[in-house]
């Protein structure tokens, strides 16, 4: 079993708009939506990690 940081770089998290709830990409709900209120829009969080590549390609980096 695989042991996944809950700090530090490459962390992801998930953040529902409609109830605020912050869960682990492990902890959702089947079809990918908030375990608690059902909402299908999470947002992705990444926490101290490298930034997208895709975004510094689009700055000229």
């Amino acid at each position: 079993m695989r042991i996944t940081p809950l700090r530090g770089t490459g962390v992801i998290w998930h953040k529902c708009p409609a109830c605020r709830l912050k869960c682990r990409p492990t902890a959702l709900a089947p079809g990918g939506s908030c375990p608690r209120c059902g909402n299908t829009r999470l947002l992705k969080l990444s926490l101290g990690g490298h930034p997208d590549q895709s975004a510094s390609r689009r700055n000229g980096g």
